[in-house]
């Protein structure tokens, strides 16, 4: 499939293609990207190649999990992957597998109500939250700063509430003291719907 977009200032050429499958990896970035594309089979996972390169990293720990593969060209250079429907393959594999902790405590169950709720956004204060350190995650954090076109990312959540204990979450004790900022937007209910991260 090709779509060519003309614009008369920089007269630039977008093309989309198809990405053959390359032979697969497990690892800590196939977990997370799996366990993120699972909560929405239909979703997109975007990854922007700032360097215009798609590493054989990307392409055996990422891309090869996804049935659904395509890399946006632009004046000829890979700019962007879009990536949607996990492999079911993959997605039985993962789940045979003890998952990392901070992946397990974000996407570990599903919320079924996805009505709208007014939100507000609040910041999460690392001084009051224990710190844990994984040295496994502290790749996938590099990963997300390597394919971000700014320097922030956000996740939807399915089964976090505001109450005592997420204090105790993994994924809050790891974020808390490994980016800028953290925010949580939480609606009227309590429940907690995104984490977003600052990742400067």
């Amino acid at each position: 499939m090709r779509v060519e977009l003309a614009n008369k200032k920089d007269d630039l050429d977008f093309t989309i293609r198809e990405l053959a499958p390359s032979d697969k990896k497990y690892s800590i970035l196939s977990q997370f990207f799996l366990a993120l594309g699972a909560r929405d089979m239909n979703g997109v996972t975007s990854l922007f190649l700032l360097d215009h390169e798609m590493t054989e990293q990307s392409l055996r720990e990422v891309i090869a999990h996804f049935d659904n593969r395509k890399v946006i060209m632009q004046a000829g250079l890979p700019v962007e992957v879009m990536l949607s429907q996990p492999s079911s393959e993959s997605l039985a594999v993962i789940r045979s597998q003890s998952l990392n902790p901070i992946i397990k405590s974000l996407f570990e169950a599903n919320y079924n109500d996805c009505e709208w709720r007014p939100q507000e956004r609040y910041t999460v204060i690392p001084d009051y939250i224990e710190k844990y350190e994984s040295e496994e995650f502290d790749e996938v954090l590099a990963y997300l700063r390597s394919v971000s076109k700014i320097a922030k990312t956000t996740l939807r959540l399915d089964n976090w509430m505001l109450e005592d204990s997420l204090k105790d979450s993994f994924a809050i004790r790891y974020f808390a003291h490994k980016c800028s900022y953290v925010y949580l937007w939480i609606d009227i209910t309590g429940r907690i719907t995104m984490i977003e991260l600052d990742l400067a």
